[in-house]
């Protein structure tokens, strides 16, 4: 879904949101982790070459009301946090219904057997040209549930994971239905936000 804003002149401002959940397995997940000696993220697994029994590519997505304030603040430097790989965190939950601009949290029940926000990877967000990219790699312990949303929240300036959402959902999308992550597996959620 690619979605067009006006800019003052009444030139459109297009932005879509892609995510893509790649999957690896119990195996996949122990071998990496014995070479390197901690749990892999993300970047390991593809320098690594490990094939994902995986690979999934959901479009789509809506910016909250409260996620829009943000981005247009840090525009004009209005203030706030902005998406680090200290303060921003992708979220997924096993809720249903759909998503609404007033969202300011993940549908699904509390508890981390429903729901999990687990920080960005360090290296990330990245960004090229039109391009910004987050990715979190959730390991063996976590996001344990169907998975059918995502989110990105956005907190202080350092946050860890858990299951409560930060200060701030910058976006949400429902409906995903990913099917369910086990222990022992680790599964990568990555968003690429493109404007155009």
């Amino acid at each position: 879904m690619t979605v067009a804003l006006l800019d003052r002149r009444g030139e459109a401002v297009k932005y879509k949101i892609d995510w893509r959940v790649k999957k690896y397995t119990e195996d996949d997940v122990a071998r990496l982790s014995k070479i390197l000696g901690r749990n892999p993220q993300s970047d390991d697994f593809e320098r690594a070459k490990v094939t994902p029994f995986e690979d999934n590519l959901v479009r789509g997505n809506l910016v909250t009301t409260a996620g829009w304030n943000r981005l247009t603040s840090l525009m004009i430097a209005g203030g706030g946090q902005a998406p680090t790989n200290t303060s921003a965190r992708i979220g997924t939950g096993d809720g249903a219904g759909s998503a609404a601009v007033g969202d300011t949290d993940l549908s699904a029940s509390a508890g981390s057997t429903h729901r999990w926000f687990q920080i960005l990877d360090v290296t990330y967000p990245t960004q090229s040209n039109t391009l910004i990219t987050m990715k979190a790699t959730f390991a063996s312990a976590d996001g344990n549930y169907a998975w059918n949303e995502f989110g990105i929240d956005i907190g202080a300036p350092t946050v860890s994971s858990s299951n409560t959402v930060a200060a701030l959902l910058l976006n949400h999308k429902t409906s995903i239905a990913q099917g369910t992550k086990t222990s022992g597996q680790s599964w990568t959620a990555s968003a690429t936000i493109t404007f155009t």
